[in-house]
């Protein structure tokens, strides 16, 4: 199991070829370079192939750990050193480096990272605007506002985009009904989860994770 650029290791030693794997987003060209005959992956946080697991940065270190303890021990004591280690959120490693997570915090606005922060640890909650107004210590008017000049988002959009993260993480992890994921998730019901879905997947959810499903299994 590597972390980071902890890959380029394996790359050096010649254990990559023919494989899947990952690093940090700005060494991909440089483990390309390492290891031509790899199969670099770029569009996740973690990859496993064989005995070999690579993640993409020190935070998806800690998915990864928790996918492997997942797959020795079972989800029960995963979750239980998930929790001691305070973590809100497992991420399957089919997300993106540069997801939902991370995509509209490239700004300097404390206000909104510590609103933002709460909606990411909880995303399933109930969000009304005129509460993260309030947090943020400014207007509704002027809150929605900044917000979109900064995120490049308008806030129920941004909402929106963690809770379908979280609907992908949990049918990848779990083998729960699509009504339980929508409730889980933030969305109420399956027919608000296969709405919102539609706004950014062509495939429907059954088809999105068959194919994710596989893709961890090769």
């Amino acid at each position: 199991m590597t972390v980071c650029s902890g890959t380029l290791l394996l790359a050096d030693a010649g254990l990559l070829e023919g494989r899947r794997c990952t690093t940090h987003y700005a060494l991909i060209e440089q483990l390309q370079a390492k290891a031509p005959q790899a199969k670099v992956q770029s569009d996740c946080i973690f990859t496993e192939d064989g005995r070999y697991l690579t993640s993409a940065g020190i935070s998806t270190g800690i998915d990864t750990m928790l996918y492997w303890l997942t797959r020795a021990c079972g989800h029960s004591l995963a979750l239980a050193v998930a929790r001691e280690m305070v973590l809100y959120l497992r991420r399957s490693g089919q997300e993106p480096q540069l997801g939902a997570w991370l995509e509209g915090r490239n700004h300097v606005d404390e206000r909104l990272h510590r609103v933002q922060d709460a909606i990411c640890a909880a995303p399933s909650q109930t969000w009304r605007v005129e509460t993260l107004a309030t947090q943020a210590a400014m207007s509704e008017r002027h809150f929605r506002r900044q917000f979109k000049n900064l995120t490049g988002m308008l806030v129920g959009d941004y909402i929106m985009g963690l809770r379908l993260q979280r609907a992908k993480a949990l049918m990848t992890e779990t083998t729960w009904m699509l009504a339980r994921i929508a409730e889980a998730s933030g969305f109420g019901d399956e027919r608000q989860l296969r709405r919102n879905w539609a706004r950014q997947e062509k495939a429907p959810p059954s088809a999105w994770r068959r194919s994710s499903s596989q893709t961890l299994r090769n």
